[in-house]
């Protein structure tokens, strides 16, 4: 996908309000872009949960921080 390709997408004014209250941001583009980069980091962090899920031992695991 080209990396300035734009998209349109349908989601209600007050929800959209109701969230960028909440996060605390002025823009729907900064709202937007914070949680696509939050989506980014939750998929890299599940890849390494994952590929540690197949090198480490259980004794080497640290439930306390799970």
């Amino acid at each position: 996908m080209a990396a300035n390709r734009a998209i349109t997408v349908r989601v209600s004014e007050a929800r959209l309000r109701k969230l960028m209250r909440a996060r605390r941001v002025a823009t729907q583009s900064e709202l937007i872009n914070t949680l696509l980069a939050e989506e980014e980091e939750r998929l890299r962090s599940h890849a390494v949960l994952r590929e540690t899920a197949r090198t480490a031992r259980a004794r080497e695991v640290d439930d306390r921080l799970l």
